[in-house]
């Protein structure tokens, strides 16, 4: 068992309850124990069926790290571990600034020998171990379009077209990429003729540099971007359901 494997149980914990008092919490007694522990998983196995996602670039510059990062950090607020990993071999900037949770499993994939670093809720890696790196938690696969795509070990792949490119070509790689019997999204940005693929992708993603630059960070983005973003989060989280 790799240490990735071994160490997983102690990395992975809860992440801390916010404590800010919403409108409807004044006033509200504490939860009692027995009410705390309604709101546990109901098994072990829900916990961990976390989502492998491979993105893939139909051409160099198409937003696909932008989008890699985007659904990442979305997955790592909706997963019980606050972080994600985004595999990629390409390096990119992030955030200086990073959440505990993301920090601390940098920390013990680059112990067992993995280039990482944190950035925001994300942990950026080029570590290969794919399958002991789905054990820690949500894994998005950053692949360049310049390469053979190593999608075999996601659930679902993802393919990035952007807005100016022909339909077809999309249609045509979305095939070749296809795997057991699972066809890959495409995704579309910076869409200036939305019409053109009207029935051809699941997403067109809204533009938004600040949306953008939150993502590259490795914070989930908001607005009408976060908002796409959470839609194909919710795509990823049935695939590895399935």
């Amino acid at each position: 068992m790799s240490v990735l494997a071994r160490f997983g149980a102690w990395l992975v914990e809860p992440a801390a309850p916010e404590t800010r008092p919403t409108f409807l919490d004044w006033g509200r007694p504490a939860p009692t124990e027995p009410e705390r522990e309604a709101h546990l998983p109901s098994s072990p196995a829900a916990v961990h069926a976390r989502p492998v996602v491979a993105v893939v670039g139909l051409a160099p510059g198409c937003g696909t790290t932008t989008l890699a990062r985007a659904l990442a950090a979305t997955l790592a607020r909706r997963d019980h571990g606050g972080t994600a990993i985004v595999a990629s071999t390409r390096h990119s900037a992030g955030s200086n600034l990073s959440a505990r949770s993301a920090a601390r499993l940098a920390a013990l994939i680059a112990a067992a020998g993995a280039p990482s670093r944190a950035a925001g809720h994300l942990c950026l890696t080029s570590g290969g171990d794919y399958g002991a790196l789905a054990q820690l938690a949500p894994l998005v696969l950053d692949l360049p379009p310049d390469a053979p795509p190593d999608t075999a070990a996601a659930q679902l792949t993802i393919l990035v077209a952007p807005g100016h490119s022909e339909p077809a070509l999309a249609e045509l790689a979305s095939r070749t990429l296809a795997q057991g019997g699972r066809e890959p999204l495409t995704v579309v940005t910076r869409a200036t003729d939305p019409d053109r693929w009207q029935g051809r992708a699941f997403l067109l993603l809204p533009q938004s540099r600040i949306g953008a630059r939150h993502a590259a960070a490795g914070w989930q983005p908001r607005a009408a971007l976060g908002a796409a973003v959470q839609r194909l989060a919710g795509a990823c989280e049935e695939a590895a359901c399935e």
